[in-house]
């Protein structure tokens, strides 16, 4: 069912066009990005994650709009199982945005972008950081859809919002230390981010893979949300 619910969404996609602007977005960044070497390894990797969580909210953002409501009815009438079809939405845009994970994570490595080699361990930190933070950008930007926010303008707006402040989370914090408990409940971006940029190695596990958790649970929680308020909201 999954398989099908998948090329169903691909064959959408495609056709769409919708696709054009984020590729185009990440093809550029990903020049400008590679247009100098030698990089420092951890701290480009910090930067491309917090780049595919981003990147990943607007291919999200594009792909839940592309379907006719009715075609939609039709589909949730035949299949009779809403969590199944809208699950299957957030993990196809997880595909798309994890092939492109793989490419920025490892192109560098294998052309030899960094100042240093770069060890096994460090590129499975590098690609799980980057794969959790794209499915986390799923989950955030499919909750702004227009079934769930019927003003488009007011739910970018908001979805943007909450994007940057995700992002530059840690330096808010930093400069106004009592925002924290607000700013905590937002997307822990800044928290895998730094995790990523400053680990060096076993010593660092711990609050990596705390952080790690963090996203996970936060994540799951949003697709948990998404998938009830979706199965309550009338067309």
């Amino acid at each position: 069912m999954i398989k099908q619910l998948l090329f169903y969404n691909f064959r959408y996609f495609s056709r769409s066009h919708k696709f054009i602007v984020p590729l185009v977005i990440y093809l550029t960044a990903f020049a400008v990005l590679y247009a100098t070497k030698p990089l420092e390894a951890m701290n480009t990797y910090g930067m491309t994650a917090m780049f595919i969580f981003i990147i990943a909210t607007l291919i999200a953002c594009n792909f839940m709009e592309i379907e006719d409501p009715v075609q939609q009815q039709i589909v949730l009438l035949s299949l009779r199982n809403n969590t199944i079809y809208y699950f299957s939405k957030v993990f196809f845009v997880w595909i798309v945005v994890s092939v492109m994970s793989f490419i920025i994570v490892l192109y560098p490595a294998i052309f030899c972008f960094f100042s240093e080699n770069v060890s096994v361990g460090n590129l499975i930190v590098a690609l799980i950081s980057h794969l959790l933070l794209g499915f986390l950008g799923v989950c955030v930007s499919v909750l702004f859809n227009s079934r769930l926010v019927k003003n488009r303008q007011f739910a970018i707006l908001m979805l943007i919002i909450v994007v940057l402040i995700s992002v530059v989370q840690k330096a808010i914090i930093i400069k106004s230390p009592a925002t924290k408990w607000v700013l905590y409940i937002l997307p822990p971006v800044s928290i895998v981010v730094d995790r990523i940029t400053n680990f060096g190695g076993l010593k660092d596990a711990g609050p990596l893979f705390l952080a790690f958790g963090i996203s996970i649970a936060y994540s799951f929680g949003l697709l948990a949300l998404f998938i009830k308020l979706m199965k309550t909201k009338v067309f």
